[in-house]
């Protein structure tokens, strides 16, 4: 049996990011919302998914983190026509002033896209808020996420 190879630069940059949001001191808050095809669409298998899925509603209890899920039932909603995307907003420093303008990120198939233009930064967040609005609440949600994480395991 060969050792288990090191975790990748990725890998590691991202198991970095998810101690931020626990750490004792000023975590980010996060607000997201998944479109249910994330919970559905299984990638690494059964057993994979389902570890995956209850991570996730584990996260969601934490009191910085606030996840909904877009359900396939709410139909058309701004997401659509937005696609994905995460808006950035930067800790100011201490006599309020902004470190650095609120950004847009949004990760494309052939490179990502930042914007940043206040008027852009605007449509974004009101798309996010349509998306919000629209989208089941935080409880409704993580009984979604467990319920097919559920599902997920049977199929195991």
């Amino acid at each position: 049996m060969s050792p288990r190879s090191p975790p990748s630069w990725g890998v590691l940059l991202r198991m970095e990011r998810q101690r931020v949001m626990t750490r004792p001191i000023q975590p980010p808050t996060l607000r997201v919302v998944l479109d249910e095809a994330v919970l559905r669409r299984r990638i690494g298998g059964p057993a994979v998914m389902a570890e995956q899925l209850r991570h996730l509603a584990e996260a969601a209890e934490l009191p910085n983190v606030l996840l909904r899920v877009m359900p396939f039932t709410a139909g058309e909603h701004p997401g659509v026509l937005s696609g994905a995307f995460v808006v950035l907003r930067f800790p100011q420093y201490g006599e309020g002033r902004k470190s650095e303008p609120p950004t847009v990120y949004a990760d494309g198939y052939t490179g990502d896209l930042y914007r940043d233009k206040p008027n852009e930064v605007e449509r974004y967040d009101t798309a996010f808020e349509g998306i919000w609005k629209k989208s089941l609440t935080e409880q409704a949600s993580r009984r979604l996420i467990t319920d097919v994480a559920g599902s997920h395991e049977q199929q195991h």
